[in-house]
Formats: structure tokens, sequence, C-alpha cells
């Protein structure tokens, strides 16, 4: 009798484990999620690029409900006002801190989503209000700013650091040359992974202007080049008009600098909102399986004892 009851433990902690591995790599289904957000106002597209940004995909979420707890609460008047209250803000007050950075309450959906931009906003707003004054001072637009910082956001935070390390080195060092400095441009366009198109613009068409010309002594002086931005995907992210100081040793040592701090700050920035928002996709599959074998190894130990005892 004991042998059965052991045999028969050992046959329900596997059909056990198996169901446990079944139900973790399940997945919400397509009409789930074109379901859901309808419900949220998004697209297909807004998802995926949520969830890249968060290194996740639809596959590791269960089912639709954890799909659901992780993206958040959606924003409601209700539980807005709460969250204004909880900072001790009006709704303009957080219009306006929205709009320093570009934003409104419009462009969130989940109140986690808000609540860690206001917190981040209203504890490093000057040194958000710095970075975008340099870019401005530079030459680019607010909105243009916006897109920049936002896509310094987006890039990988381990890769960007040790770029932004390797290049403080680089700027501590005054580049003494025209070569240096057109090497030190190329390596911040690495590090936050734009590509630059620089032309000069006449009644008729745009004329690119090659590095070859740039290199060439008094080339730029009493010039205007147009400088544009693009990120990897050719989407344009700014343009600004720059002239002879591009190579100018104190000016790109001093615009390096702010550089750097404009990606630290994005670094920092990406990781509060990572930490604090990733989605726990940490699937119990791992340690139910291990949990699973040690009952079985026990049920195995059970069986072979009443064996024994059997022979006994």
């Amino acid at each position: 009798m004991k042998r059965y009851v052991a045999m028969i433990s050992m046959l329900v902690l596997f059909i056990s484990i198996m169901g446990t591995a079944g139900t973790a790599l399940a997945a919400p289904t397509e009409n789930e999620v074109d379901h859901y957000l309808k419900e949220i106002g998004w697209t297909r597209h807004d998802l995926d690029t949520y969830l890249k940004f968060y290194e996740v995909s639809l596959d590791d979420f269960r089912d639709i409900e954890h799909l659901q707890a992780e993206l958040g609460t959606p924003i409601n008047k209700e539980n807005l006002h709460g969250m204004l209250d909880s900072y001790d803000l009006t709704e303009e007050e957080l219009e306006i801190l929205l709009s320093r950075f570009g934003e409104k309450v419009q462009d969130y959906t989940f109140l986690e989503d808000l609540e860690i931009a206001v917190d981040f906003y209203m504890t490093h707003e000057e040194e958000v209000a710095r970075a975008e004054d340099f870019l401005v001072s530079v030459g680019f637009q607010a909105e243009e700013a916006r897109l920049i910082f936002q896509h310094i956001l987006g890039l990988p935070n381990e890769d960007l650091q040790a770029e932004l390390e390797r290049l403080e080195q680089k700027v501590a060092e005054e580049p003494n040359s025209v070569e240096k400095i057109f090497s030190l441009w190329s390596d911040f366009m690495n590090a936050f992974d734009v590509t630059a198109n620089l032309h000069m613009e006449n009644r008729e068409n745009k004329e690119a202007v090659t590095q070859e010309q740039l290199l060439q002594p008094g080339w730029l002086e009493g010039k205007t080049v147009h400088l544009e931005l693009f990120n990897q995907e050719g989407e344009l992210l700014a343009t600004a008009q720059m002239n002879d100081q591009i190579i100018s040793p104190a000016y790109v040592q001093q615009t390096g600098k702010e550089l750097i701090h404009l990606g630290q700050l994005g670094v920092r920035l990406s990781d509060e909102l990572y930490h604090n928002r990733m989605p726990d996709t940490a699937s119990p599959y791992g340690l139910g399986m291990v949990l699973g074998l040690l009952l079985v190894a026990v049920a195995g130990i059970l069986y072979r004892r009443s064996l024994v005892v059997g022979r006994g």
C-alpha cells in the first residue's frame, strides 16, 4: 500500500511541475491584448515601444491580468487628484511643471509613470533645466531639446555610462588640433548613437559639407554650417546652425563637459524609471521546478524506504 501511495505522490508532483511550467510559459492572447489596448487608447506599436524600454516582451507575461497589473493604473480624474494631493500640487501647477520639460499630462497613460516623472522633475528640476538650457544655447529649439533628451533616455545605460567615462578622460585633455577636435565630436556622436549631416544652404539647394573641407585651415571662417542630427532609424531629432566655434578647443572642452553631464543625467533618470517601473516578469517556474524536484526526491526516498519496510 505504501508503495502505491509513494508512486502516486511522485506522479502528482510531476504533473504539478509540468503544469507550473505550462502556466509560466503562457502569454496574453492577441484578442485579449487588442481589447485591452483599445480600452487604454494605445496601438500595438505603442505597447511594443513601451515594453522595449523595459527590455521585456509580451511573452514575458503569464496572461492579460499579469500584463495589466505590471503596466499600471490608467489615469482618471479621481486618481489624478489623489496624486496631486500627495504632492501638494494643483492641476495648473502640474501642467506648468510638465511643460517645463516639454510634456503634458496627456502624454502619460499610467499613474505610476506620471508619479515617477513628477517626483523626478521636482527633485532634479534644476539639473534638467540646466541640460535643456544647454541644448537651447547650442542652437536647438526647446522641442528638439526634449527629443534629444528622450533619445538619450532610450540608450542602453551600461554602454552609455562606459562611453561617458571614456569621454570624460578625453575631454580633460585639451584637443590641440583640428583632427583631435573632430575625433572628439565623432566619439560623442557614437556615444549618443546619432549621425550628423552637415550642409550649407544656398538659394537652389543644399551643399553637403565634408570632413575634408572642415579640416582645411580657415575654411569655416565666416561661414554658417547647418547641422542635422538623426537617430539610427533615420528620424530627424534636431537641427542647428554652427560656425567656426565648433573647432575652438575651449568651446569643444566646455561643450563636451556639458554633453557628459547631459548623458549622466539621462542615465540617472533612465535608471530611476527602469528600476522603479521594471515589470515583475520573473517567472516562478525556476523556483517551482527546484522545489518540485526536491519533493520528488523526498517521495523517492520514502518509496525506497517503503520497499525496505515491506521486505522487512
